[in-house]
């Protein structure tokens, strides 16, 4: 009987988010200063990693990206921060 190796990385949860982006560094080597580009997420994991007899817990935020494969913005190549979108809208109130 063949035994199951425990995943290294796993996904425990997840979550929406809604209202949040990832905010990476556009840097093409062009000459031109690098500028920011904001990706929507869609959902918040908390994520598992195990590395040898150390397990660690992180919260990462999702995005598809345009090949449409899931990732985690925080291991993505120029991630520098997550940011909450301001809404100007509020909720209209019923007068009462």
């Amino acid at each position: 009987m063949s035994k199951i190796k425990e995943a290294k990385h796993s996904i425990l949860q997840i979550m929406p988010a809604d209202g949040w982006v990832a905010v990476f560094q556009d840097n093409d080597d062009d000459g031109v200063p690098p500028e920011t580009v904001r990706v929507p997420l869609f959902a918040w994991a908390v994520v598992r990693e195990i590395d040898k007899k150390t397990a660690s817990t992180q919260v990462t935020g999702l995005f598809i990206d345009d090949e449409g494969q899931v990732l985690e913005a925080c291991w993505c190549k120029n991630f520098l921060r997550y940011e909450r979108i301001e809404t100007t809208e509020r909720p209209q109130s019923s007068g009462k």
